[in-house]
C-alpha cells in the first residue's frame, strides 16, 4: 500500500515537473523572441530615420515661424517629407521638431498639414508625446520611443534624429530633430509574432503528461489491484 502511493506520487510529482521545466523554457523562449523583435523594429526605425534626417537641408527650415503653414517655404519641406515618408508603407507620419531651452519641443513641419490642417500640428504647437527623453537625446544621434504612446492625434511608436546645419558634415550643429512615426496597432502586431512558440509550448505539455501517464498506466493498474 505505501509502495502504491509512493509511486503513484512520483509519476504525479515527475508530471508537474515536466510541465513546470517546459513552461519556464516556453517562457523564456517567448519572451527572447518579443524582445528580439521589439529591438529588431525599432532598430530599423531610427535607421530609417537617420537616413531621411540627412536629406534634409537646415537652410530650408530656417525662420518658419507660426502663420507660415502655407508658405512656399513650410509647403515645399513638408513635400519632401511626404515624398520620403511614402516610400515605406509603414510610416504614417514624418515631421520636424524644434527643441527648445525651456525643454520644451515644439513642432516645425507637418508633412500632413497641407492635406489636413485640423488634424495635424502647427508650427510652434508643443508635443505632447512622452518621448521628452528620446526627443532631446535625438540631438546627438538616432532613438526611439521605448514603448507605443496616445497623444490626441493617435497611439504610435516614433523614432527621432538629428538635422545638422551641415549636411556632409557629422560634425555639424544639430538644429531641430526628425520624426516618423509607425501606428501602434501595426508594431504590436509586428512584435508579437511568438504564438507559435506558446502554441509549441502547450502541446509539448500535453504530449509530455500525456506520454508519462499513459505509459505508466500498467504500473498504475497494478498497484490498483495491489490495493
Amino acid at each position: 500500500m505505501t509502495c502504491a502511493c509512493s509511486t503513484t506520487k512520483k509519476i504525479w510529482v515527475g508530471a508537474i515537473l515536466a510541465i513546470v521545466i517546459i513552461g519556464a523554457l516556453t517562457a523564456f523562449a517567448y519572451t527572447s523572441e518579443q524582445n528580439a523583435l521589439r529591438d529588431s523594429t525599432r532598430q530599423g526605425m531610427m535607421s530609417t530615420v537617420s537616413v531621411m534626417a540627412t536629406q534634409i537641408n537646415a537652410s530650408d527650415i530656417a525662420g518658419l515661424t507660426p502663420g507660415d503653414e502655407m508658405s512656399p517655404q513650410y509647403l515645399a519641406v513638408a513635400r519632401h517629407l511626404e515624398t520620403m515618408r511614402s516610400m515605406d508603407d509603414n510610416i504614417l507620419n514624418a515631421y520636424i521638431l524644434k527643441v527648445n531651452p525651456d525643454e520644451t519641443a515644439t513642432f516645425l513641419v507637418d508633412d500632413l498639414y497641407p492635406l489636413d490642417p485640423q488634424g495635424s500640428a502647427k508650427i510652434g504647437e508643443v508635443s505632447t508625446a512622452p518621448d521628452r527623453d528620446e526627443i532631446f537625446a535625438a540631438l546627438s544621434g538616432p532613438t526611439a520611443s521605448k514603448e507605443p504612446y496616445t497623444t490626441k492625434y493617435g497611439s504610435f511608436l516614433s523614432a527621432y534624429a538629428p538635422i545638422d546645419d551641415s549636411v556632409n558634415d557629422s560634425g555639424g550643429n544639430t538644429v531641430a530633430v526628425l520624426a516618423i512615426d509607425i501606428s501602434a496597432k501595426d508594431y504590436n502586431n509586428e512584435t508579437s509574432k511568438g504564438g507559435f512558440i506558446l502554441l509549441t509550448g502547450i502541446v509539448s505539455m500535453i504530449l509530455v503528461v500525456g506520454a508519462i501517464f499513459f505509459g505508466t498506466k500498467g504500473i498504475r493498474d497494478t498497484e490498483k489491484k495491489a490495493e
